[in-house]
């Protein structure tokens, strides 16, 4: 059976209106994941030689052991960024005669082919023989190598079951992103350390091969949970129950707004059931917490470092509305016909885009003045930029918007899409970050730097106050170019 479903997706790729496309695509993709396995294979034999180094006259078996599990927790974020659930049209196999849990282990097999799932392969194998083999036998490079492979498919299952329990509810999404937090937290501030733990626990391995079924053990939770999961919820009745209730969703608070607020409603609903945008919210909630990146004390103890907070500021209360933006009218490409025949105003459409933007910078804004903890020169430089988005960034990113003229499938997975993206989206990029930059920059050498942050957040204030002028100017600019547009949409 899992022959026959393999044989089923061969060819609905090879019969696929773009299936050349898709082919070209597939092979770059190749090549670039084989550059990266390339690349951590050489890492993988020189590590040896870079722990030597780095720790002469050491052991570096029990060093190497303390940097494996911070390689898992680092695994757990690729894999909720970039792993994707596995594809497959189950509903008109729900109707055959084909036992659902055929289907299911199908569909966990399949998930293991991942690229995420062959690195530690190529980056802890060569170790196991070029180091622990010399020190503690054949069995002990066994039982490493087996606890690797077990820790990867427990990471593979387990993230597999989380992302499709943020689907269902997002709260899940809160918990996995404050535990990751948690326990960040509580290693950098020495309460708990995971180098101590991995050390440790992986000296005891090598001591005690046996002690493999601990892996072993977490794997087959994890899978057999996944499995249940899938099992579980795979019923036609279930899934156009759940169809039936995503379409009654409302969200009556923005109805108060009129048709600006049931057009916000619109974005968000698009946002959380599809998968390329929603791994743009999931990418934008991760980097709200690169502020423990950008606000070191060194950094704002110093004029100097200055511009790599006010960096880290602006992707900080920005990153939503830059990742989202520049992309704002085509994620609504497969049903924009409809929109603009449905008799909507410009003007209004275009308000919806820049108030939902101006929420969630704001919103942004709020959640991150705990930044201020570390110093209130934090909260002083984040509400500079954050006038600035809202009142500068939100009209460019709109603007630009305009220029955008490719189709985006909503129904593609988000790891390494492309679709959409064009040279309009680099020089969106480069205006976005660098000229508010140079402006501070520039003040910052003339007048100093809070002449720089208070004229970057007056020059934002100043155009948020001129919001509709500004909603004026961008409803020409898009009906300028409104049927390049719709023919860009069309062209799928």
């Amino acid at each position: 059976m899992t022959l026959t479903l393999l044989s089923h997706q061969w060819k609905a790729f090879w019969r696929s209106r773009n299936a050349g496309k898709s082919l070209v695509v597939q092979l770059f993709l190749g090549f670039l994941l084989l550059y990266l396995l390339a690349c951590t294979l050489v890492l993988g034999l020189a590590i040896r030689h870079f722990l030597t180094r780095a720790f002469p006259g050491q052991d570096i078996v029990p060093i190497f052991g303390g940097l494996i599990l911070y390689y898992f927790f680092f695994d757990w974020l690729l894999r909720f960024l970039l792993q994707e659930l596995p594809v497959l049209s189950v509903q008109p196999y729900l109707a055959q005669p084909i036992r659902r849990s055929q289907l299911v282990l199908f569909l966990n097999v399949r998930s293991l082919f991942h690229f995420l799932n062959l690195m530690p392969v190529f980056l802890f194998v060569p170790f196991a023989f070029t180091a622990i083999a010399a020190s503690h036998g054949p069995l002990a490079v066994a039982a490493f190598i087996a606890s690797i492979l077990l820790l990867t498919a427990f990471n593979h299952f387990l993230i597999l079951y989380i992302k499709r329990k943020t689907i269902i509810n997002g709260w899940w999404l809160a918990g996995f992103l404050v535990s990751v937090c948690i326990l960040a937290i509580l290693d950098k501030y020495h309460v708990f350390s995971i180098r101590q733990v991995s050390s440790l626990a992986f000296i005891r391995l090598l001591t005690n091969p046996w002690l493999c079924i601990v892996p072993l053990a977490l794997a087959i939770i994890a899978f057999v949970n996944n499995q249940r999961f899938l099992l579980g919820n795979l019923y036609l009745e279930e899934i156009s129950q759940a169809s039936r209730q995503r379409q009654s969703r409302d969200y009556a608070w923005l109805q108060q707004l009129g048709l600006t607020g049931s057009l916000i409603a619109l974005d968000i609903k698009l946002i959380l059931r599809n998968k390329r945008p929603r791994f743009i919210l999931i990418t934008s909630l991760l980097i709200l917490f690169y502020g423990f990146i950008f606000y070191k004390p060194e950094y704002l103890s110093h004029d100097s470092g200055y511009p790599m907070v006010l960096l880290g500021a602006f992707m900080v209360t920005g990153i939503f509305m830059i990742n989202y933006g520049q992309f704002l009218f085509a994620w609504q490409s497969s049903h924009f016909d409809g929109l603009l025949s449905s008799g909507i105003d410009v003007a209004v459409y275009i308000r919806s885009k820049l108030m939902l933007f101006i929420a969630v910078s704001t919103a942004t804004f709020i959640i991150t003045s705990l930044y201020g903890l570390i110093s209130w020169k934090v909260v002083i430089i984040q509400a500079a930029t954050c006038l600035y988005n809202i009142g500068i960034t939100s009209i460019i990113t709109i603007y630009f918007a305009t220029y955008s003229y490719k189709a985006i499938d909503l129904s593609r997975g988000a790891t390494f899409n492309f679709q959409g993206t064009g040279a309009a989206q680099w020089l969106y990029a480069i205006v976005v970050f660098l000229v508010p930059l140079g402006i501070y920059i520039l003040l910052a050498k003339i007048s100093g730097p809070w002449t720089g942050f208070a004229v970057i957040g007056g020059l934002g204030l100043i155009s948020l106050l001129l919001q509709n002028w500004w909603i004026g100017l961008l409803t020409r600019e898009f009906s300028k170019r409104k049927h390049l547009i719709l023919q860009g949409f069309r062209e799928k």
